[in-house]
């Protein structure tokens, strides 16, 4: 396995270098945005274990024996030299094999398997998820293992095909010296070996019926499996549970052997509402959503620790889905390629906005409004991680965090469960004054007592929040370790945690008198005896009211602001069921439900001055309209806008220009132009035949005009000139 994963890890190696002078700028350029965001373990992209390698080209033909077997030492113990100076794509067009581009998804999702984490990498069509995986498979059959299967499983035999025929082509690339193949070796549609190092790569696809399904599982015992575009797959969910049980026996010795192993599901997007599409819906969005913080875990068992700490599912996995902005992609380079490929519509969705679709079943809220909440997404700026690995994803960076703190009261919304791997423990964290999402936590198996020191830690760090949690499950348990926490630190748990008693300070005259007891004179009985008056009580009448009224303010409102990824993913898994919202089979609504409390406390809980907010700020900053446009949109927007200037500005030729020629060009330049404009966006009161006919009748004005100025000026002329003479 590669050598240099972890910060610490430069230390086992004190002859390496950081390789600067690398010709591979992409990956300059990603140390540089890793170094931009935060990320202190930014170098080891750049890593080289032996700096005489520095500047040398491994496909220069007069190497010496001595630099070729440096080179192959480099690329079997560094797969980022590998990456970086050795392998070649081949290329779509031309006769010129490509350079690797590093970018964030290539660079996840290689960095996770060699930390043996299986991963989903979902990326727009075009942008080479399959690609990245195949250098992986290719490094690990014809460099880096020995006695080692790989398995491939895709949908059908031509994408089969195409997938061996790439990873050919990608070894064939490599400079020659590398690899030895004999005529023993498989070459074929179908699999590849490589007996040299008694490594095999075998291929298997979708399957028409569940036994056989089951079969081709139970066939695919190896420690790495590619499994690609696993939503497309019939009965993936019988292969894929088949195959991951028959390969455990195959991952546990390569773990003892210390060979590679480890499981890479490339896909676009798929259906929500197709049994196969909704099993790898399900099966992705259970795993830790990627985040470059991993890459400053301390070692591999740290690692796994954050993901387990961030996944909501029981396996370790991780969910690497990146937008074609994140992948280096422009806006124009989005709107070409699905210009190319000719898709609108859903397909368009999934295929390059790496949004899964629901045809059969309604959400509740508009196609407008789930874009708008959609392209709200963004990426974390500051990641807060706790001494217990949980980590509080903010959406404002620590500097700006602290000083929010000091001038804006914010509402913590918080789902509660058991934390034993179903439901997680969600937190939504909101600004009062625009309801956007400041910060956001998904906890789905801890101890919950660590859990209630962590969220009284983040009461007691950040005063100007209100904690409002559902009253279920585990929030009794919760509520009584923060009465403890809160009141050590001489914090009034009664102004820092929604209360029924506050709420109804109208109605509960007494019970509110007496809680504003000073803190000096309560006994610890005082605080077990109004310990069930804290959170929001659920019952069938206030979820609907949730998840009618509420969500629909909260999404018309803010669905511009609400960013945090996991969140929108969960807020467009709502569907309508027999006429009650809900979440999807197999998906969850926690973070909503977090959501939603924050809403509800903001714009339907009364006396909220007694926490401390100021009440004259509170939905200040709300526009009431949640319309954003997202960059495509814009893009969009700008190119008709554009025309149109073009239009205006050719017209305003054409009623000047007098040659025939230019003329007739200027009339088919218009033509061409209004074919482009969209409906919405044509030239108002104007149609491109009354601007040719407007032109033309200035045009002869103009000529008019000259012709009675020029006249003029000859009579005058005229007149002037008999009268000198």
């Amino acid at each position: 396995m590669s050598a240099i994963l972890f910060k610490d890890d430069w230390l086992k190696f004190p002859g390496a270098i950081v390789d600067y002078e690398t010709k591979n700028e992409s990956f300059k350029r990603m140390v540089s945005l890793y170094k931009h965001m935060g990320i202190e373990n930014c170098l080891f992209p750049l890593a080289l274990l032996q700096p005489e390698l520095q500047g040398v080209d491994p496909f220069d033909p007069n190497l010496s024996d001595e630099m070729k077997t440096k080179i192959g030492m480099e690329c079997t113990w560094n797969y980022w030299y590998f990456i970086r100076e050795v392998a070649r794509i081949p290329p779509v067009a031309g006769t010129n094999p490509i350079p690797y581009k590093a970018n964030r998804g290539n660079l996840a999702v290689s960095w996770l398997f060699l930390n043996n984490i299986d991963s989903a990498l979902i990326q727009p069509r075009q942008t080479g998820k399959s690609v990245s995986t195949d250098v992986i498979m290719d490094w690990v059959m014809y460099i880096a293992a020995v006695n080692t299967l790989v398995t491939l499983l895709t949908k059908d035999h031509d994408l089969r095909t195409k997938n061996v025929e790439r990873l050919k082509k990608i070894r064939d690339l490599l400079p020659s010296y590398l690899f030895t193949l004999t005529s023993s070796d498989s070459d074929n549609q179908i699999g590849l070996t490589y007996r040299i190092k008694g490594n095999s790569y075998i291929t298997g696809v979708a399957q028409n019926s569940e036994s056989a399904a089951n079969n081709l599982g139970r066939g695919l015992t190896s420690p790495i499996m590619h499994i690609d575009e696993g939503p497309f797959i019939k009965f993936i969910k019988v292969t894929l549970g088949a195959a991951l049980a028959s390969g455990t026996a195959a991952r546990e010795e390569a773990e003892m052997e210390g060979k590679p192993y480890g499981n890479i599901f490339t896909t676009t997007a798929g259906k929500k509402d197709d049994r196969d599409g909704s099993y790898m819906y399900d099966f992705i969005h259970s795993g830790a959503t990627w985040d470059e913080m991993f890459f400053d875990a301390k070692n591999k068992e740290d690692l796994i620790k954050l993901i387990d700490r961030n996944k909501s599912g029981k396996k370790i996995l991780v969910n690497i889905t990146m937008s074609h902005r994140q992948l280096g992609k422009t806006d124009k380079w989005l709107y070409d390629a699905m210009a190319n490929a000719n898709v609108s519509g859903e397909e368009a969705d999934r295929d390059f906005f790496n949004r899964w679709t629901s045809g059969s079943q309604s959400s509740p809220l508009s196609t407008e409004v789930n874009k708008i909440i959609k392209d709200s997404e963004t990426d974390p700026v500051y990641r807060e991680i706790s001494r217990d690995s949980y980590v509080v994803r903010w959406y404002v960076s620590e500097e700006e965090l602290s000083s929010m703190m000091r001038t804006t009261s914010f509402i913590m919304g918080l789902d509660t469960s058991d934390a034993i791997g179903r439901d997680s423990l969600a937190i939504v964290i909101r600004d009062v004054k625009d309801l956007s999402v400041v910060g956001a936590a998904t906890i789905n198996e801890t101890n919950l007592i660590r859990f209630s020191k962590f969220l009284a830690d983040l009461l007691i760090k950040y005063p100007n929040i209100t904690l409002i949690p559902e009253k279920k499950s585990s929030a009794q348990a919760i509520i009584d370790s923060l009465l403890i926490h809160l009141v050590n630190a001489n914090i009034d748990p009664f102004r820092r945690i929604f209360s029924n008693v506050v709420n109804e300070y109208t109605e509960r005259e007494r019970e509110y008198h007496e809680i504003q007891t000073p803190m000096n004179r309560r006994s610890q009985g005082f605080y077990d005896r109004y310990k069930k008056i804290f959170g929001f009580n659920t019952s069938g009448s206030s979820r609907d009211l949730l998840f009618s009224t509420v969500l629909q303010t909260a999404a018309k409102e803010s669905g511009h602001l609400v960013r945090d990824r996991t969140l929108t993913t969960e807020i467009l898994g709502l569907v309508v069921k027999n006429g009650r919202i809900d979440h999807s089979n197999g998906n969850h609504d926690d973070m909503v439900f977090s959501w939603l409390l924050t809403q509800w406390m903001i714009s339907h809980s009364k006396n909220l001055s007694f926490y401390g907010i100021d009440t004259s700020k509170v939905l200040s900053r709300v526009t009431g309209k949640a319309k954003q446009l997202s960059d495509f949109e814009m893009y969009e927007i700008e190119v008709q806008r554009d025309i149109k200037a073009q239009i205006e500005d050719i017209y305003e030729e054409l009623t000047k220009v007098t040659d025939e020629f230019m003329i007739a060009q200027y009339e088919r330049k218009l033509y061409s132009l209004n074919a482009r404009l969209k409906d919405e966006d044509v030239l108002e009161g104007m149609t491109i035949d009354k601007l040719i006919t407007d032109a033309t009748e200035t045009r002869a004005q103009n000529n008019r005009k000259r012709l009675m100025q020029q006249r003029a000026r000859v009579g005058r002329e005229n007149r002037f000139g008999n009268y000198y003479q």
